[in-house]
């Protein structure tokens, strides 16, 4: 232990003094070696239909969403880029493209990042503002899904991070993450019309609903457990031996209505109660 803890130190020392940024903290110990960074900031605006569509993918960096009184998709990402040099990052970030698909009902924006060397990095933070009933569609990976206050159809879907939702009005909702949790909040009841999707792999997944809410509930996890927190589901599997009670759950709230359908692997599923938001 001893050695171990003499060695660590050596090394960290040794690296402050290449100029490498070490940062401890939470348990963790990450190193960045890239000294030089250059940020730039993209944004644009969409007319969208209120039927239409509004898709974004990214690689590396979190997608933030939420809504806006406007009839316009607002949408902003912060690039970045580090490399040993000012000079390599700003080369870099030059590299780091965004390409834009704008139809009549439609619109894609994807970012293309270059191919890396040695120890440069980068990555696009985004957040967008998107009018209610505009279906979105956003997907990344090594970075997280944020979404507040929505009222649209919602597909999000990540690798290497999570999805999070608060006051989410329900309609469609799809949610997926490898690797990270996904956690939804409501902030109305579901009604017969609605749907919830969420899936994930090495994660919890977590749905907050209103106690009004009328769906039909169908949960299962592999390596964990279903926990339920404060609503009533009356289930329909009561024959089922207790291994599996304790991994699957189906039943209903209120005499059954949106379909819900939650499936983790290695982790939790929870189902528990949120308070509806209060309208004015």
């Amino acid at each position: 232990m001893a050695k171990s803890f003499v060695l660590t130190a050596i090394l960290a020392v040794g690296l402050a003094t290449a100029g490498c940024d070490i940062q401890t903290g939470n348990g963790d110990f990450s190193i960045d070696f890239a000294s030089g960074k250059a940020t730039e900031t993209w944004s644009r605006s969409y007319k969208v239909p209120a039927s239409g569509r509004f898709e974004l993918i990214n690689v590396n960096g979190r997608i933030s969403a939420g809504p806006t009184d406007g009839t316009e998709v607002i949408v902003e990402g912060k690039k970045t880029a580090k490399a040993g040099t000012d000079e390599s990052a700003k080369e870099l970030l030059a590299k780091l493209d965004i390409r834009e698909e704008v139809g009549e009902s439609t619109v894609r924006v994807e970012s293309r990042p270059p191919r890396l060397s040695g120890f440069s990095q980068h990555d696009i933070e985004w957040t967008v503002k998107v009018p209610k009933g505009v279906v979105v569609d956003f997907r990344t990976t090594n970075g997280d899904v944020r979404l507040n206050d929505l009222s649209n159809e919602i597909h999000a879907k990540t690798t290497n991070g999570g999805v999070k939702g608060e006051g989410i009005l329900p309609s469609k909702i799809e949610a997926s993450a490898v690797n990270g949790g996904v956690e939804i909040n409501l902030g109305e009841p579901l009604d017969e019309n609605d749907s919830v999707e969420l899936e994930t792999v090495n994660g919890v997944v977590s749905l907050g609903l209103p106690n009004e809410s009328k769906a039909t509930i169908s949960a299962r996890c592999v390596n964990g457990g279903v926990r339920v927190d404060g609503v009533k589901i009356e289930r329909e599997d009561s024959g089922s031996n207790d291994y599996e009670r304790k991994r699957r759950l189906s039943g209903t709230m209120n005499g059954g209505g949106a379909k819900v359908t939650m499936s983790t692997t290695n982790g939790v599923v929870h189902i528990g109660s949120v308070a509806a938001k209060k309208t004015t």
